[in-house]
Parts: structure tokens; sequence; C-alpha cells
């Protein structure tokens, strides 16, 4: 087959159409053509096994796009991917990055060293840290999408899959040229050119690069400005030696920038769980309503229209303990529209990557060649926004509140004249402010050798090796790590520090610590820090939240494969890696409210040593994991000739995929509240596929099968404020029908088809939406210090309310339950439950264990049983359908014109593993359509677009918050309907 790299051939290829092949965009080749049939479709090169090879040869799911096909299907980027490879997502993170999944499978784990289910890769190399979500395609020889576990072929193992872009080189002996302008809508203005130079015959340059400038599709109604813009750009220069015929060498530098108001995350979205006034048929007074409400509710995400209730948050509910508020700052009805939120501060987004890659080629003999490719690249990443998007509708008391802690009043008065908190970080406000910041820095350097032969023999080889060195975020950068600010933490911080420590140094072993300086709390001032909202940050404070991991990788494997030709027709392959990742995470627990008498050494960003554990445990201040696995995969690949097809491939196989486990976050300084270390996932894949090739060659059409067993799938759960890992186990199966059609030379079709179903396995979760599971003899309360919810026994609670209601308690008694202060009141408690004891109750835990609590003992809830139910992000079904229509030249002298419409379909899926209505992730359609009228003669293209033109407001994901943050949903959006102009001219 004629191979095809060059994305100007496919304008000029024989039918002037783009044939889009079942795994991707392909060129209708007509070298490759019988001179009878001008129907047949030609193939594109891809190396997914490193070697150049047609698609159709190759026995794995991949897909692959060249920059042509990029253009005409409006693929600008990698959240447009999963619109043209079937059974695949794509959604924005809560905390920065995205979330890329490949047959159900990506990152699920929230964690500085949780690995990526997908691989991401530019020119072979794996990126820990990349910018797939931000940065735009331009220059591309093509892009490929390997579907399924891999660890024999790239250097970097995955269990989901493989993204691999994969840049135009330069070109020796000829001059190249092209520049594209594109005018849209939102004052889209967006350039992207290249130039590639030769300099003799041995060496040539190129040259290119993109930049974006649009106004937001989202409005800030508070300051009246809209936001959610971009301001982008990307720059690539390559070089290329080849000073003798068996040597070349590759160069290539590359720096991405982004510096805008893009939002992080969307609008927040809630069902307004209300303080409750009385509990069957109970009354319950003003103080403790405050225990009454969660914040928000379950609801579908449809039917959330409502404000959190701030008393049920940290920020919202010690606004209450500082005086500053009485209840709930959000009282009025929220703005339906999804793209517009409430902030006293815009948005700002800064990201960046700089990657200098060198590749050198060796042809040891015609038949071995040796590789080696290096690398090195630098991140970073600053987010600032609202951490609610909702303006609050209640001032801060001018005096202090009913609810302060008593003394204070007075203090209260001279600190807060009018109300007015002076927060460092975000200014002087009468109002409840909550920001936070999610940012990151990393440095990465790989090196990666590899061998590979090419005999006339039965047997080859493919065999490498990788050294991958990587660490992210320096706590000397104040914005790295993630840190929620809010001005009642900070009012609560002064209050505190004007009282000499009396609200956070209160009870031992606090109290041991002398009275003075030492009992305070330190407020960062933003003195030599850096802008942040209304002022300054240098990252030491311990009036706001910040979580800090700073992470190391060690990273080294042995890979390869070994193919033999049993016959002409059927081929064994047989491929094993070992892994080895070293994990190494400093413990820097948050200091929240720590007097500065307790921060160990008086340095709040140093490691701290866990007393007594081993140096591997976190004895050394670092907490250290090593993993290291042996996987592999085998199977069989046959061409048989059938009479029907022109060509045919069956393939049969089973892989061993693996991804390392990982470091959870810090705790909260002396806490045990999860295990340290999650474990490593492992999926036993098998799979079945052909690829066909009939009518002609004017017909394509592939079907693949597999059949996962996933053991240890990588999962978040919020606990007390901050993200754990656990591991669960889960099995996937699906089919893939992929097919392109050529009926006429001018009209090319292609379909693809996505069935998955995923089912978790044996496992048993605590809902924190419904941690009583429904049952009526428990109830969820918050805790009064730490905004945390729990739960107790109905009848336990209605004896402490009748007890509070006879003054047998004391008012705001019932505020403790959470804290187990009333645990030892069941017996005394009896008059008040019909003169008998307050009865224990069972429940089931989290690892599916039965527990017995007494009546007035708190607990974490009612596990439900999750058998059977559907992983995160893992659509049942997934279609596209594309049509393309080519007018030749000659009708209109040397113009032509391709028209092409794209369309896609997802079916409902879930953003939780609980499957709950609020869990729902409606199904969506989005429509592309493209003319382009070209003129190949000179050079010339003009492309009228359009972008999801039926203007789909789409969620492809919501994040659930913690319960002090009110349980809250975070919801991130695809873009609305664009369109547009582009003008390109190639030489």
């Amino acid at each position: 087959m004629t191979r095809i790299t060059d994305s100007k051939y496919v304008l000029l290829a024989g039918a002037s159409a783009l044939a889009m092949s079942l795994f991707g965009p392909l060129a209708v080749a007509q070298e490759d053509a019988a001179p009878e049939d001008d129907r047949r479709l030609g193939t594109v090169t891809v190396t997914t096994q490193k070697v150049e090879e047609s698609i159709q040869d190759v026995p794995i799911a991949v897909s692959a796009f060249d920059e042509a096909a990029l253009d005409k299907m409006q693929l600008t980027g990698g959240p447009d991917l999963l619109k043209a490879i079937p059974n695949t997502a794509f959604t924005a993170g809560n905390f920065g990055g995205f979330n890329f999944r490949i047959r159900g499978i990506g990152v699920d784990a929230v964690a500085q060293s949780s690995d990526a289910g997908v691989g991401i890769h530019q020119n072979d190399v794996p990126l820990g840290a990349n910018r797939l979500l931000e940065a735009e395609f331009f220059d591309m020889e093509r892009v490929e999408v390997l579907r399924g576990p891999q660890g024999t072929l790239y250097g970097r193992n995955a269990t989901g899959g493989v993204f691999n872009a994969i840049t135009a080189k330069p070109v020796l002996d000829e001059y190249q040229g092209s520049a594209t302008v594109t005018l849209g809508n939102y004052d889209t203005l967006k350039y992207r050119g290249m130039l590639n130079v030769p300099i003799g015959d041995k060496l040539a340059v190129r040259v290119a690069g993109s930049a974006l400038e649009r106004s937001g599709y989202a409005t800030n109604t508070v300051t009246g400005q809209s936001i959610d813009g971009r301001e982008l750009f990307g720059v690539r220069g390559s070089i290329l030696f080849e000073p003798t015929d068996n040597f070349r060498a590759t160069f290539i530098v590359e720096h991405f920038e982004e510096e805008d108001d893009r939002l992080r995350a969307g609008k927040q979205l809630c069902a307004k769980d209300p303080f409750k006034t009385s509990f069957n048929g109970i009354a319950i007074g003003a103080v403790d309503q405050l225990a009454t409400s969660l914040g928000c509710r379950e609801a579908r995400l449809e039917d959330m229209n409502d404000r959190v209730n701030s008393a049920a948050t940290l920020g919202g509910g010690l606004a209450i303990t500082a005086g500053l508020l009485n209840g709930d700052a959000f009282t009025a009805p929220v703005d339906p529209n999804l793209r517009n939120i409430e902030s006293a501060f815009d948005p700002t987004y800064f990201a960046d990557q700089t990657l200098y890659t060198l590749k050198g080629e060796f042809d040891v003999t015609d038949s071995l060649k040796l590789s080696y490719i290096g690398s090195f690249s630098e991140t970073s990443l600053e987010s600032l926004e609202d951490y609610n998007k909702i303006a609050p509708t209640v001032n801060f008391n001018a005096t202090a509140g009913p609810f302060i802690i008593p003394g204070l009043a007075p203090v209260y008065a001279a600190l807060f004249p009018g109300g007015v908190v002076n927060d460092p970080q975000l200014g002087a406000s009468n109002r409840f402010r909550t920001f936070d910041i999610a940012g990151g820095s990393s440095e990465q350097t790989t090196h990666e050798l590899r061998l590979q032969s090419a005999y006339d023999g039965p047997f080859n080889f493919n065999l490498g090796a990788i050294k991958v060195d990587f660490e992210s975020i320096d706590p000397s950068i104040p914005t790295d790590g993630y840190a929620v600010l809010s001005n009642s933490l900070t009012a609560l911080t002064q209050l505190n520090n004007a009282a000499g420590g009396a609200i956070f140094c209160g009870a031992p072993p606090c109290t041991a610590i002398p009275a003075g300086p030492g009992r305070l709390v330190p407020v960062d001032t933003g003195a030599g820090g850096v802008p942040v909202f209304g002022g300054s940050i240098n990252g030491t404070g311990g009036n706001y939240f910040r979580s800090l991991s700073p992470y190391t990788l060690d990273s080294y494997a042995v890979f390869g494969e070994g193919y033999y030709d049993l016959t002409e027709d059927l081929k064994f392959t047989l491929g094993l890696r070992y892994t080895n990742d070293k994990k190494e995470q400093d413990i820097i627990p948050t200091f929240l409210f720590t007097p500065i008498a307790a921060i160990p050494g008086g340095d709040p960003l140093a490691p701290r040593p866990i007393v007594g554990a081993s140096p591997d445990e976190g004895g050394d201040g670092t907490l250290n994991a090593n993993f290291a696995e042996t996987t592999g995969r085998a199977g069989f690949d046959w061409t048989p000739d059938l009479g029907f097809t022109e060509d045919t491939l069956l393939y049969a196989f089973y892989s061993r995929g693996y991804k390392g486990g990982g470091i959870n976050p810090p705790q909260p300084a002396g806490a045990s509240l999860f295990p340290p270390i999650f474990d490593p996932e492992f999926i036993n894949s098998y799979e079945l596929g052909t690829k066909n090739t009939l009518a002609g060659g004017a017909l394509q059409a592939n079907v693949t099968g597999f059949m996962y067993d996933y053991e240890g799938y990588q999962i978040t759960q919020i606990v007390n404020r901050s993200s754990a890992n656990f591991n669960i186990d889960t099995k996937i199966q699906g089919l893939e029908i992929e097919t392109i059609w050529n009926p006429v030379s001018t009209l090319v079709v292609n379909a693809n088809l996505g069935l998955l179903n995923t089912e978790i396995q044996d496992t048993w979760g605590i809902d924190v939406l419904d941690r009583t599971n429904g049952r009526s003899d428990l109830v969820t309360l918050k805790n009064a210090s730490t905004y945390a919810n729990c739960v107790v026994s109905a009848q336990g609670y209605a004896a402490v309310l009748r007890a509070i209601n006879a003054s047998a308690l004391p008012v705001g008694a019932s505020r403790g339950l959470c804290s187990g202060a009333l645990a030892g009141l069941t017996t005394t408690l009896a008059p008040f439950n019909g003169g008998v004891p307050i009865a224990s109750v069972t429940v089931t835990n989290a690892d599916g264990t039965q527990s017995t609590f007494g009546g007035l003992t708190p607990f974490d809830g009612d596990a439900k049983n999750l058998d059977g139910n559907s992983q995160p992000g893992a659509p049942e079904s997934t279609f596209n359908v594309g049509v393309e229509y080519t007018w030749e030249p000659g009708s209109f002298g040397n113009w032509g014109l391709t028209g092409r419409v794209d369309y896609y379909r997802q079916s409902d899926s879930f953003s939780r593993v609980y499957n709950t209505e609020r869990d729902v992730l409606p199904s969506w359609d989005n429509l592309n359509v493209n003319v382009s009228l070209f003129n190949d003669e000179n050079g010339i293209r003009v492309d009228l677009f359009g972008k999801n033109i039926s203007d789909e407001e789409v969620i492809t994901g919501a994040y659930l918050t913690d319960d002090s943050s009110g349980l809250f949903t975070n919801i991130f959006l695809t873009e609305p309907r664009t369109y547009g102009v582009s003008v390109t001219k190639s030489w």
C-alpha cells in the first residue's frame, strides 16, 4: 500500500474526498486502486507497533487521524476525540486536568501520585503532566489512540489505552509552508502556520505555531464580564539531521502557554437542604437547627436550582461562630443559566509547558535498528476562582451575632467595624467570600532505548527500556497544591489572635502552650507573596486550608515483543514487561487554625515525620511506596484468504494490564482516617477482533469484542475534606463496530458504534449524600466543629431533643452528637425515650462487615451494596456517523467543493459509583458541519464550519464536594455553538 503521511496528499488524492476508516480518517489513495475501480479505500500508515504499517494490518484496536482529518471533523483538541472514537469519554477535572476514558477506564483516583489510565504521549514520549485539556492540535502528522491495556509497545504502561500525538517532522529537499486564519463567533481569532526549510541535503528545519483568542462562553453577573475565554499559543521548532544513510536525528522544542479567564470548574449546583424545625413531631430550637442541614440534598442535576445552605459548610458555619452571620448567607433563587456564575472576582487561569525531545535512529544493519528517545518537560498550572460561584445575599452582622463565642463580642466590634472583614488575600468585604486555588508545577526527564528487527525470516522482535524521573508540587510556590480561602476563616483566626488564642487553644494539648505568641495562629499577610484575588499569598498561613503533596516518581521498565510467523498467514505474538515504580510523597499536614507553637520546627511547609514509624512508612517525613510487576500479552493474528473479502485480519489476544498504586493525600496532624497507600490496578483483558476490506476495496468493516477482569480499580472518596483513594473490583465487556463505505468516488460514509457494560463487583460504600441508606431509624447530622457529617440512631436523636426542650440538656446539645459528647448518656436519657434505654443500631460498614453502635454513638453511615452498579464515565453506547461529498475540480474551473456532516451521540452515564438519580449524566448529541472550497493548484482552501450547531448544553462530568463544603456539585460543560470561516494558503 502507498504510505500516506503528508496532510496535503489527502486534499490531492484521486477522489478529492476525505475517506474515513473505521479507525479514523483515511485518504482515498488512487495509487492503490485497481484501474477499473476508483473507489478503493486507501489506508493510513501508523506506528502503533513501532514499525510503519497499514492500520488495517495492525491486530490492535487503534484510531488514527491526520491533520486534514482533524480539521474536517473539527477535532481541535483532546476533548473532541470522543466524537470520533468508540467507547471513549472526556471531561475536565475539579482540581485542574482532565479524565480521558477509554472503555470506561481513565483516572478516578485524586492524588498527585496516581497514574493516568490512558497514557498521554507526544512523539512517543510519555507525559506525566501535559496540556491535552488546554492545547489545540497544530502541524500534526497524525494522532493515534490505542484502545485497551498496554505495556509492551510504549515506554509507559497504561490500563485504559494510549494517546500519541505525532507532530509533523522536517522534510529534506523541499520548501513547504502554510498559513491559516480563522474568524468566528465569540470574537474568535485563530492563527496557524508552518514553514519547512531544507538546509543542504542533510539538514532541515521546521517551525510551526498556533494562537487563539476568543471571548468567554460564560458571564460573571457580579462583575458583568464575559469569562471562560481563551488566550493561548503554542510554538514548535524541529530540526532533522541525516548525515548518513543509516543515521538520523530529530530535535524538537515545543512551548505552550495559556493566560486567560478559563473556568476550571463550571457552575455549582445544589438542591438546598433547609434547616429542620422539627423531627418526628419534636420541635428543634434555633441553635440546634444548625446541626440539621447538610448543605445540599440528593436530587437530579436538572432539579438542582438552589444555593447551598452556607451554615452547613465550614466557612459558613465558622462565620456563625465568629459572629458574622446568624444563619444561611445564600437565600435567593439561583440563576438557572448554567453559563452564568456569580463571583466578586473574575477567574484567572495560567498554564504552560515546555517540552524538549531528542530522537536518534541508527540502522545497525539493513534489518536491525537502534533508537533513542530522550525528553525533558516543565509544566505549571495556576487556577484561581470562586469556590461556590454564587454570591451571598446576606451581609455580615454589624455587631456580633447571637451565636458568637461568649465574651468575644467586644473584640468583634473592634476587629470588624460594620461587619467588614479585612482579608489579606480576599480584600475587604462585609459579605461571605470563599475562593480556591488549584496549581502545580512539575519536571520530568525520560530516556528510552529500542532495538527493532526486520528480518526476512519468521522471527522478529521489538525490545525497549525506559527510565522516567518525575517530580511535582513545590511548597515554596504559594499557588502550588490546593487551597481554599475564606474571609470567615480569616476572621475567626483574627478573632482568636485578638483574644490571645482563646478559640483554638482552649483545650489540651494546646493549653500546655504558655500564654503568649505561641498560642496564636499565623495569618498570611501576603508579604513577599504572589497576587491573588484582592491581595497576595505566601502559602504559609493558618487562616486557610492548603493541601500539599510534593511527589516524586523514579520508574524504570524493560519491555518488548517477539513475533513468530507460524505459517504465511498465521503469526504468534508474545510480549513481556517488567515495571518498577518508586514513589515518594512528603508528609505536610494541613495546618488550618494550628497555633504557632504546635507547628513542628515553626515551618508549616516542612515534611513532618510520623513518630515511631519506620523510614518507609513516614518516619523520615516521606511516605514511600514501591510497586514492581511483570505483565505482558500474547495472541495470534491470522490473515486468511476468505474469497469474499479482499483483505481480512482476525486476531485474538490476552493482555495483562497494570497501573501502579499510589500515596493518599496528607491528613490533619495526628489523624489516621484512611490508609496512606492505595494498591495498583490490574486488568486481565481478552480481546477478539477482525478487520476486513470488501466490495472491491470500497468497504471496510471492523469489529472488536473485549472482556476485562478489572482488579483494584482506583477510586476516590471524600474523607474529612481530603480525597482518599481505595481499590475495588469491576468487570467490563464491550463491542466496537467500525465501518467506512465509499459507494462512489465522491461520497464517503463512516460510522462507529461502541457498546459497553461495566459492573462493580462485591463492593459496599457509604454514600455521603445518603448516609442513612434510606433507613428511618437513622438520622444524619452535622459536626459542630469539623463540619463533617455523622449518623446516629433516630431514637437517640429524638430523646436528646426532648431532653433539650425539657431543659435537661442545654440548648445546642444536639450539636455535640457527632463529636461523641453524648455517647455515654444512653441510660441517663431513658426518661426521654419512653422510660427505656436507647437501643443500639446495627449497620453495614464500608467494607461490607456489620457493626453495632450505641444509640448516641456517632458513626459514618450505613453502606450500600454497589454490586452490579456501573463505573463512572462509562456510557453504555456511543455512536458517530459522518457523510462527506465532494464536487471535484472541473465543473468550477480549478475549484472543488467538499461538504461534510458529523453526528455524535453518547448515552446516559454516571458520575459516581452509587448510580443515584443525582449521578446521572444525561445522554447528549453533537452535530458538526464543514464546507470546504479548495483550489489545489494554487494551494488555497476556504472552510465554513459550524460546531455543536444545535447548541446542546452538555454536562460531561459532575464532581461532588465533601461534607464541610455542603455537598454541592460542580459541573463541567462542553462548548456552546461555534461557527466561523478559515482561510488557508499552502505552498
